[in-house]
């Protein structure tokens, strides 16, 4: 896991002290990312920077990295876990064991093709001395980020968008048509584009080829939703226990986030199984917990904690309990919207920056996480109400929206909705409905959710490791269907693959999200309350304050859509503050 950025230059122009200090500004602006080296590459047309968070070959691993004949140089961000099994196919003279010499060696080989060999996380860059062409490629399922901008002269990309809304040189502005989607529609968002005007997000499973005519961009993988029964339970079991193993691989300690769900919990036992020690384990908690009434979320439906134990001793883990003062949430939601360039979208996100701290603190560089499992193996309970596969609206209408102004948008979510339909297959039948909304939702949620883990975990120098976003479990999972994903429940083949492998309380718990502080609809207001008191412009002009004025009085409660509106809305005045942004 690293950070990566470029500059290149239309007229070859890269040798200006000027253009270089804008560069290696880019560089420094990630160092958070790769707190173990730094290099560049200076080249002509090219500046390539690069920042080392390394788990694999530290002392051969450093980037830039260029081919011996000097033609090619690459910056790679992500782990490739099959690199070691690629290599004796590779006619190259390997010096290092580092998984950024195989993709550079894979290009060289296959050009942009390289990328289907390549299961794994991957954000990289090649350039061409010779050619004066550059190549840009990001993971199918989009869990490593990759921003970039063109003005038809200059071509920039970096790890992180916000980086390369500043070295474009000109002010920085917000884009309002995607505020507003994190605004109206905070699971579909801030994926499609950046939250900054005149950058641009490769998408996932796209790649990009550069050359002195500007960018042009190709689409290489779509995930598929399958209509079929799907692998036998001992085939899909074997599929995630290799799938696990692979991510194991690093030279540093790898620990597992264990919410006590099904998806962290089987990771967890799998890690257990091929790590020569007992990974340490962390969860969550925040304060009352235990004495919140469930009935009243959407999404999270029981107390994560008694389970993550359940499964620490079941599985002989280490478990570390991550509690979050109540006295430092304002300062945590200051902190998630400088750092995450998306915009704070869930509440959860609080867990997810305060376990990456936690497990940096603890001296990890890489975690396992549950995440992809959802959304790839129809583990969503809304899934089963046909109210909410007829029409994204239903969806949207669960998680409430930012009051937006009628001179803005008369009618917001009918907007959104109209977009996402396009995303969805066009079916009469249940089965097809149901296809169509998780295609969906890998199209659109599952890459917000990717971005959150890698943005929140490499803020600490962490890196989020995915094992069901495997290449083999991803072709396995398209060959289910909604019936058969959905037979007894959301997630039923999964669920059934899994009986003996994890604890059966855990394994026939109903998904519940991430746990969020309940209790924190006072400090909400407060903190609404102080930063609208005078607004950013960019705030004014597309939230009706009016309307959120009611929702600040401290004698009202908060419905959890509220609470979660005002949470986006103050990560908004955060960020627009941070940034510059009028």
């Amino acid at each position: 896991m690293c950070g990566i950025a470029g500059l290149i230059r239309r007229d070859g122009g890269t040798e200006h002290e000027a253009t270089r200090a804008r560069a290696r500004a880019m560089r420094a602006a990630l160092r958070h990312r790769g707190p173990d080296g730094e290099g560049e590459a200076l080249l002509p047309g090219a500046i390539l920077e690069h920042t080392r968070l390394a788990l694999l070959d530290r002392a051969g691993g450093a980037q830039p990295m260029t081919s011996p004949d000097g033609r090619y140089t690459i910056v790679y961000n992500g782990e490739v876990y099959d690199h070691e099994e690629l290599r004796p196919g590779l006619d190259y003279p390997f010096t290092t064991r580092s998984d950024a010499e195989t993709v550079l060696a894979a290009y060289i080989a296959h050009g942009p093709e390289c990328v289907h060999m390549l299961n794994g996380m991957f954000a990289f860059f090649v350039w061409d001395a010779r050619a004066r062409r550059g190549f840009l490629a990001r993971d199918p399922l989009g869990v490593k980020p990759c921003a970039y901008a063109w003005d038809g002269h200059e071509f920039l990309f970096a790890s992180e968008a916000h980086v390369v809304a500043r070295a474009r040189g000109l002010p920085v502005r917000g884009d309002s048509d995607a505020i507003l989607e994190v605004l109206v529609a905070p699971c579909f968002s801030g994926v499609e584009r950046p939250m900054f005007a005149g950058v641009q997000y490769l998408q996932p499973g796209h790649w990009l080829e550069l050359g002195p005519e500007g960018p042009s961009v190709h689409r290489y993988y779509r995930y598929t939703v399958g209509d079929g029964p799907g692998p036998g339970d001992a085939a899909l079991r074997a599929a995630l226990a290799r799938a696990v193993r692979r991510t194991c691989r690093a030279d540093e300690p790898i620990g597992v986030f264990l919410s006590g769900g099904l998806d962290s919990t089987a990771i967890a036992a799998f890690a257990a199984r091929c790590l020569p020690a007992a990974p340490p384990a962390l969860t969550i908690a925040f304060a009352g917990m235990q004495h919140y009434d469930y009935a009243q979320s959407t999404i999270v439906v029981s107390d994560d904690l008694p389970f993550a134990r359940l499964a620490a001793r079941a599985l002989g883990l280490p478990l570390t309990v991550v509690d979050v003062p109540p006295a430092e949430l304002a300062r945590d939601l200051e902190r998630l919207a400088i750092s995450n360039d998306a915009l704070p979208a869930w509440e959860q996100e609080l867990a997810q920056d305060r376990l990456a701290r936690a497990a940096a603190a603890a001296g990890l560089k890489a975690v396992l996480v549950g995440d992809a499992a959802d959304e790839t193996h129809f583990g969503y309970h809304f899934l089963l109400d046909p109210a909410a596969t007829a029409s994204p609206r239903a969806i949207l209408e669960r998680f409430g929206a930012v009051p937006v102004r009628r001179d803005v948008l008369a009618d917001p979510q009918a907007v959104f909705t109209d977009k996402y339909r396009a995303w969805m297959l066009p079916a009469a039948a249940p089965a097809g409905r149901i296809a169509g909304t998780t295609a969906l939702i890998v199209e659109r949620w599952l890459p917000r959710l990717l971005h959150n883990g890698d943005i929140h975990g490499m803020r600490s120098g962490l890196e989020a490791r995915v094992p069901f976003a495997d290449a083999e479990l991803l072709a396995l999972a398209a060959t289910v269907g909604p019936t058969a994903g959905l037979a007894d429940g959301e997630k039923s083949h999964l669920r059934a693959a899994l009986r003996g492998v994890v604890p059966e309380a855990i394994r026939t718990r109903r998904k519940s999200a991430l746990p969020k502080d309940q209790a924190a609809a006072g400090v909400y207001q407060r903190e609404a309350a102080r930063l609208l008191a005078e607004p950013p412009e960019l705030v004014r002009g597309l939230v009706d304050l009016a309307a959120v004025a009611p929702l600040l009085d401290p004698a009202r409660p908060l419905r959890e859509w509220e609470r979660a509106a005002l949470f986006r809305l103050i990560g908004l005045c955060h960020f627009a503050r941070h940034h510059g942004i009028p």
